[in-house]
């Protein structure tokens, strides 16, 4: 698998996440694909057309005022031909705008706020003309429960009882 490749792939579309730009997003997209599969973790629903997924990127251009995705832990599993599907662990940083909207124009709870996590991505991706382009995004966090336990480790201070720190 070509591991450097596909790192070097998802260190530019985290930069792509950086600039806030839906068309930069895009630009990684295999869109003469018939339908994506896309489902970030904070929408209900999967995204499965291209007018979802633009909307989607465009309203998080006026809802993010800065993000930033950094991925790790990359495997690649290939689908045969030009198709891989890949594994690879997210980490996320928001500051939402102080004036944040929700898609249907309700204010959001936590505008002008920063929130960060991590999550499970699964992706695929087809080589078209020698470049990678994603095919399907799927975001996953670990289970509620797991995923507070190892906020409150996380945040026990350093050096308390002994702990390393």
């Amino acid at each position: 698998m070509p591991y450097e490749e596909l790192g070097e792939f998802f260190a530019r579309y985290g930069e792509a996440w950086k600039a806030n730009d839906a068309e930069g997003l895009e630009a990684f997209w295999a869109t003469a694909e018939p339908a994506p599969l896309y489902k970030p973790e904070e929408v209900p629903e999967v995204l499965n057309d291209w007018g979802a997924v633009r909307s989607y990127w465009r309203h998080n251009e006026k809802f993010h005022q800065a993000v930033e995705l950094s991925f790790s832990d990359l495997r690649a599993q290939s689908l045969g031909g030009d198709r891989l599907l890949v594994t690879l662990r997210m980490r996320w940083d928001i500051h939402f705008a102080d004036d944040a909207k929700m898609p249907d124009g309700r204010d959001f709870a936590w505008a002008g706020q920063a929130m960060g996590g991590d999550d499970h991505v699964v992706a695929a991706l087809i080589r078209l003309d020698g470049t990678w382009r994603l095919t399907a995004w799927i975001e996953a966090p670990d289970a509620p429960i797991s995923y507070i336990a190892d906020l409150y480790i996380k945040n026990a201070r350093p050096g308390f009882a002994g702990m390393p720190g």
